[in-house]
C-alpha cells in the first residue's frame, strides 16, 4: 500500500475460471465494524454520489475511492473525459470525474450483499465497452452482461449461460456489435446485436486454446489472444502457453475458423494484444517481458521489463498500443510502464511513493484504458483509481550513443556506452535485464555497467556497459536492457545483441 498502515492482509485466491489458474490479490482487512457499515451502501436503481481523494505522486494521480474496497476492475474513458470502471464488491459500476473528484456509484440488480469483515466481491469485471448509450460490463462469476444508462440508472441484464460461459473482454466491432469472449472451453465467441439477441460463434482449429482479449483493429481484421490452459502430463502444471489469431469479423455466420498469427512461437500466458503501426504488441502475464511481432519482416521481438527483487516476474498483463506508444501494466511489479517503439527505450512508473518494496505492498492493477493524455488504470486492493500523465517530465533521459545493435560469438564481449540527460539531485541505481528467459534476469549474457549507480549531478553523463556472452550462449537474437532509476522512475534503452 502508499501508506504504511497497521493493518493484517489476507490473502484471498480467486479462481477465474480458466484464467491463469488464479490471481492473487492482497486485500486490506480493517475494523469489521467499519466493514459492516460500508460493505454495500449502493442499492439498485438508486446512484450513490461521493467524493474521491485525490492524491498526485510524480506522474502518478490517485482517485482513492471511499469505504470498504470496491475492488475497482475493468476501466474505460469516455469521450467527456470522465472514468467508467467496475466495482466488484457492490458490484456494479463507479463513474469517476477526474475535473472535480466526484464519483457516482451505481450497483446492478439482483445481486446479494458481500459478506464483511471482507466484503468479498460476488462479480468478476474485466470486460468493459461504452455501446449504444450504455455502459456494459461482463461478469465472469455470474455468466452475466450488465448494461447500465447514465441517464436514469436502469440496468438491461443479459445472461448468457449456454451463450459463452464465463463472459470475459468485451469489445465493440466496427459494424456496430458487441462480442465477448467466452473464457472458456470448447472456444467460443459471443456477439450481441444492436436488438440485444446474442449468438454463440464458435472457434475452429484452435485445439485446447482458450480465447481471452479480442482487439477490432478494422471492420475486416480482428485480433485475437489465446490461452492453452491443458495439463502438462509430466508436470500436472497448466501448460500456459498461447498464440495470437487473427480473423475477419464480417460476414460471420456461426464459424470462425482463426488464423495463427507468427508461426508457432511460444508466448507466455498471452492475456492481451494490441495493433499499432505494422505490429502487434502482446503481454505476456507469466513473465517478465511483452512481445512484439511486425507483420512486415513476420519477426517476433521480445522486450524485457525491468526485475524486481521479491518476485521472478513482473506479470504484464493488458497492453494498449496508439499514436507510436506502447503501454502495460506490470501486476507484480507495482508499475506501469511506456515503451517507445521508435527511440528503443521505456519508462515504468511505480504506482505508489515509496514504491513497492516487497510483494505485500503489490496493489493489485489489472486494467487499463488509454486517454489523449495517458493511461487510466484501477487498482483492486489500493482501492483508487489512478491515472499515468504521458507528459510528465522525471527530469532525466536515458539513450545509446551510437548504434543499440551489436553482436558477438560465445566467449566474445562487445562494450558501448550510454548517456543520462538531464539533471538528478541523488545517485540514481543502474540495473539490467534481457530475454535469455521468461524472468528477464541476465543468465549466459553478463551485462555489465561500469558503475553500480549514476552519482548526482548535471548531465551528459556518459555510462559504459560491457556485454559478454558466454561460451554456452546459444545463436540468436537477444534483447538486453540497461535501466536507471530515481526510485519512483525507471528509465531504460534496449540493447538488441546478435549471438553469432
Amino acid at each position: 500500500m502508499k501508506t504504511a498502515v497497521a493493518a493484517l492482509f489476507v490473502a484471498v485466491v480467486v479462481i477465474i475460471s480458466s484464467f491463469g489458474a488464479y490471481e492473487l490479490y492482497s486485500q486490506p482487512r480493517g475494523n469489521p465494524s467499519v466493514a459492516l457499515a460500508s460493505c454495500k451502501t449502493v442499492q439498485s436503481g438508486a446512484p450513490v454520489k461521493t467524493q474521491t481523494t485525490k492524491v498526485t505522486l510524480g506522474a502518478v494521480t490517485e482517485y482513492k475511492i471511499p469505504g470498504t474496497d470496491r475492488w475497482p476492475n475493468a476501466v474505460t474513458n469516455s469521450s467527456d473525459g470522465s472514468v467508467w470502471f467496475a466495482e466488484q464488491e457492490i458490484p456494479g459500476l463507479g463513474h469517476l470525474y477526474p475535473s472535480n473528484g466526484t464519483l457516482v456509484e451505481y450497483a446492478w440488480p439482483n445481486y446479494p450483499t458481500p459478506t464483511p469483515p471482507d466484503c468479498i466481491p460476488q462479480a468478476s469485471s474485466w470486460g468493459i465497452a461504452i455501446w449504444q448509450g450504455r455502459i456494459w460490463a461482463a461478469d465472469e462469476f455470474g455468466n452475466m452482461i450488465q448494461g447500465l444508462k447514465p441517464s436514469d440508472g436502469s440496468v438491461v441484464s443479459l445472461n448468457v449461460t449456454g451463450k459463452g460461459t464465463n463472459p470475459f473482454w468485451l469489445a465493440v466491432s466496427p459494424d456496430g456489435y458487441l462480442w465477448y469472449s467466452s473464457n472458456n472451453f470448447p472456444p467460443v465467441l459471443g456477439r450481441i446485436a444492436p436488438n440485444l439477441t446474442v449468438q454463440t460463434i464458435s472457434l475452429t482449429g484452435l485445439g485446447t486454446y482458450e480465447p481471452l482479449q479480442l482487439e477490432f483493429v478494422n471492420s475486416s481484421l480482428a485480433y485475437l489472444s489465446t490461452i492453452n490452459y491443458a495439463e502438462n502430463s509430466t508436470t500436472h502444471s497448466c501448460v500456459c502457453d498461447g498464440h495470437i489469431y487473427s480473423f475477419d469479423p464480417t460476414g460471420v455466420s456461426s464459424t470462425i475458423s482463426p488464423t495463427l498469427v507468427g508461426g508457432r512461437f511460444r508466448l507466455i500466458e498471452p492475456t492481451s494484444v494490441s495493433y499499432s503501426n505494422g505490429a502487434i504488441w502482446v503481454a505476456q502475464h507469466d513473465a517478465s517481458s511483452i512481445q512484439s511481432y511486425n507483420l512486415v519482416t513476420k519477426t517476433w521481438t521480445i522486450y524485457p521489463t525491468s526485475t524486481t527483487p521479491w518476485l521472478d516476474v513482473t506479470l504484464p498483463l493488458v497492453i494498449e498500443s496508439a499514436d507510436g506508444n506502447v503501454w502495460f501494466n506490470e501486476h507484480y511489479a507495482n508499475k506501469i510502464a511506456l515503451l517507445n517503439p521508435s527511440s528503443e527505450t521505456i519508462t515504468e512508473y511505480s504506482e505508489s511513493s515509496p514504491p513497492a518494496s516487497n510483494y505485500t505492498m503489490i496493489q493489485n492493477d489489472e486494467s487499463i484504458a488509454l486517454s489523449s493524455g495517458g493511461l487510466w488504470f484501477t487498482s483492486i486492493s489500493g482501492n483508487y483509481v489512478g491515472f499515468v500523465s504521458k507528459s510528465y517530465d522525471a527530469g532525466f533521459s536515458v539513450s545509446i550513443n551510437g548504434t543499440n545493435r551489436v553482436s558477438a560469438a560465445p566467449g566474445g564481449n562487445v562494450s558501448l556506452t550510454m548517456k543520462v540527460g538531464g539533471a538528478w539531485s541523488s545517485p540514481m541505481e543502474v540495473g539490467v535485464s534481457d530475454s535469455e528467459n521468461h524472468t528477464s534476469f541476465p543468465g549466459l549474457i553478463r551485462i555489465t555497467p561500469a558503475v553500480p549507480s549514476v552519482p548526482a549531478g548535471i548531465g551528459p553523463y556518459t555510462l559504459g556497459v560491457r556485454i559478454g556472452v558466454g561460451s554456452s550462449a546459444r545463436p540468436g537474437e537477444y534483447t538486453a536492457m540497461v535501466t536507471v532509476t530515481d526510485g519512483l522512475v525507471q528509465k531504460s534503452a534496449y540493447i538488441f545483441i546478435t549471438v553469432t
